[in-house]
Parts: structure tokens; sequence; C-alpha cells
């Protein structure tokens, strides 16, 4: 599970960059909107599996 998360988060980081690399290269804003799209689904997904961890140390203690 952990090196799914690192792929996705790898992933996300790559598709951010080239997105922001894309708008910077063309200008147009489209690239732009779909950098801040990725950036906003890269914190989604650390937000979610940073919970995945505190869940998953919370079980030890029930």
């Amino acid at each position: 599970m952990g090196a799914l998360i690192r792929s996705l988060f790898l992933l996300t980081v790559l598709a951010f960059f080239g997105s922001l690399a894309m708008h910077r290269v063309t200008g147009d804003a489209v690239w732009r909107r779909r950098a801040m799209d990725i950036l906003k689904w890269g914190v989604v997904l650390g937000l979610l599996g940073f919970g995945a961890v505190i869940l998953r140390r919370a079980a030890v203690f029930v």
C-alpha cells in the first residue's frame, strides 16, 4: 500500500510540473488550470494517505 501511495504521489508531482512547464511554454491558461487541479487532487491524496497512516497507528490502541 505504501508503494502505491508513493507512486501516485510521484505521478502527481510529475504531472503538476509538466503542466506548469506547458503553461510557461505556451502561455495558455488551460495548462495553469490543469496544474492547479492536479495540485488540488495531490493535496487530497496526501491528506488521505496521512489519514490512513494515522488510522493504522490508532488501530493498535483499540
